[in-house]
Formats: structure tokens, C-alpha cells, sequence
């Protein structure tokens, strides 16, 4: 008997719910709760807590102070912030009208990011790469000198090539600079109503007060590597080989013991022969002339059999 229902009975049903005499909520299922879900909705809690990205934002902290070194002249101390998800024109409701925004695509993840740049921190920069005491105001709230641009170009270029290494042993991406913008209501990144993911990453100076660093993460663009997000185990590391911890599992993997076991001869009996042994009975052995070197169980090593120091050994010979 076919469980479908035919087009009368489907009728039926509706009619039925529609004049109220079929209750929507009897069935197998009333007694269990139901609650609504909207397919394709930005829902943050796809992402976890984001542990893997806090591990790449640090990271990404320790290589941006090599960024700013060449222009501030000194290593600054960079704080990086947990990651946060806001609807994007919240957060534009939030910055000031007039800053670098800078966006780059990343084709691994399926769309783009943006970094921005505040102008008091751009102004420092330039104060100090040619020399100044570093703390300067922004020089004009409408547009960037070219000076400042070359400026933007460069910590942007490498906070980019600083990402791809952050990000590598997770989930290997390229960034690809695309355009800049000084005014967010005309930057082309995702829609308000979108939510993003943000990463501060607050630069604190001796002589001014903290200047703080955004990237925006597209919440649909990182949903495809959730599970590499969510998870406490990762394969993140420092910046470089840990030549100490290669050292120690050097070193304790030559100390290792092995079975080292030359097998020289193997006598045969049958089974009268079996059956007749006793304590004290002889048996002879015939040495084989290539002796066979079994190292765990397996036969790495071929060797004669001699004498040194009065005691038998193996030579090896291949």
C-alpha cells in the first residue's frame, strides 16, 4: 500500500486547515517543540567561538609590528582583540567618516575582505618615517597626500602577504589588493544588513594615544571552513621551525631500542625426532654461510659468521 497522498486527500488537508477543522498542531509530532529556521540566515553560531581565528589574529599581531617598524623606527606593542560579529552598517556606524578602507579578494574563501586604516595612524607614520617625534594630527579630514597613500599601499601590501602567512597552515589563501576608499558610504564591500566578522588589532605608541587596525571577514565567506574554525586542535606554530623540539624528538628517536637478531642457523626435525627428544640429547646445527639480519622482524641486513675477541659475530656485508 503506497504512503503517498493523493492529490484529494492533499486537498482535503488543506481544506480542512484553512476552515479549522483540522488542528495544525495534532500529530505524531505535537508533543515535541518546533522552533523556525530560515534557510541561508547569517547565524554566527554555525562558527563557534572562533578559536582558530584568535590563534591566526595572534599571529597576525606578532608580523604587523614588522610592518610599522620600518616607519615608526621602533617595534610597536600591538594588543589584538577577539574576533566580534556585527551587522557591517553597525560597525560603519561607528567609525568616522573619513579613513582608509582598503578591500582585497581572497578567491579561496569565495569573496573579500577589508582592512581599515585609521588617519591619525597614517599621519604617524609619515611623521615618523621622515624623522618627526612621531604623534601628528591628520593633516586633511577630506583626502589622503600621495605621500600618505604610498604609506597606505605599503602596510596594506604587507598586511596581506601577513595574513596569507597567518593564515597557511590552516587554510592556505592569497590576498589580491583591489581598490581603496576614504569615505564608507561608498565602499563596495558587502551589504549593510550582511554580518561580518571583526579583528582589532590596537597599536599602543609611547608618544600617542592607541590607533586601532580593522579586517572584516564576510560571515558567508568563512562559513565554508567552520569546522577548521571551531577546532581546539590545530597545526598553528611560531614563525619558523621549533629547532628545539626537532632537537629533543632527534634525539629520542636515536635513542630508541631495536631487536637486532642475526638468525645463523634453522635445524630441521621431523616429527619421530620431536618426539624422541630429551634433556641431553644433541642436535646437530649447520651454520648457514649467509646469515640473514632481522631487525624488529624484518630482514634489513645480510652478513657471515666469524669470530672476534674470542667471541662469535657477523660480519655485514650488504
Amino acid at each position: 500500500m503506497s504512503r503517498k497522498l493523493s492529490n484529494e486527500e492533499v486537498s482535503a488537508l488543506i481544506d480542512g486547515l484553512n476552515d479549522g477543522s483540522i488542528d495544525a498542531g495534532s500529530g505524531v509530532g505535537a508533543a515535541k517543540e518546533v522552533r523556525p529556521f530560515v534557510f541561508g540566515a547569517d547565524d554566527a553560531g554555525l562558527l563557534g567561538d572562533l578559536y582558530t581565528l584568535r590563534l591566526i589574529n595572534e599571529r597576525l599581531g606578532r608580523t604587523l609590528r614588522g610592518v610599522l617598524l620600518p616607519m615608526l623606527r621602533f617595534s610597536p606593542r600591538i594588543t589584538t582583540l577577539p574576533p566580534e560579529t556585527r551587522r557591517f552598517d553597525s560597525y560603519l556606524g561607528g567609525v568616522d567618516s573619513f579613513l582608509s578602507l582598503n578591500t582585497a579578494r581572497v578567491d579561496a574563501l569565495k569573496g573579500t575582505i577589508l582592512i581599515t586604516i585609521p588617519p591619525r595612524l597614517i599621519s604617524i607614520l609619515v611623521n615618523s618615517f621622515f624623522g618627526g617625534s612621531g604623534d601628528s594630527p591628520i593633516t586633511r579630514a577630506t583626502e589622503f597626500t600621495p605621500t600618505e597613500e604610498r604609506i597606505i599601499q605599503i602596510v596594506v601590501d604587507g598586511s596581506l602577504r601577513s595574513l596569507e602567512d597567518a593564515w597557511r597552515d590552516i587554510f592556505p589563501v592569497n590576498f589580491e589588493f583591489m581598490n581603496s576608499e576614504m569615505n564608507p558610504a561608498f565602499t563596495s564591500f558587502v551589504e549593510g544588513q550582511d554580518q561580518v566578522i571583526v579583528c582589532s588589532f590596537v597599536v599602543q605608541l609611547p608618544f600617542a594615544n592607541p590607533a586601532t587596525i580593522d579586517i572584516l571577514y564576510p560571515l558567508q565567506s568563512l562559513k565554508q571552513v567552520a569546522p577548521l574554525l571551531r577546532s581546539k586542535i590545530q597545526r598553528v606554530g611560531g614563525d619558523g621551525p621549533d629547532e628545539a623540539w626537532e632537537s629533543n624528538l632527534r634525539e629520542a628517536l636515536m635513542s630508541a631500542t631495536l631487536n637486532f637478531s642475526p638468525r645463523i642457523a634453522e635445524p630441521t626435525v621431523n616429527l619421530g625426532q620431536l618426539l624422541n627428544i630429551r634433556a641431553g640429547t644433541v642436535i646437530e646445527i649447520p651454520a648457514f654461510e649467509e646469515v640473514k639480519v632481522y631487525v624488529e622482524g624484518q630482514a634489513l641486513f645480510n652478513g657471515t659468521i666469524g669470530e672476534r675477541d674470542g667471541k662469535m659475530a657477523v660480519r655485514i656485508t650488504n
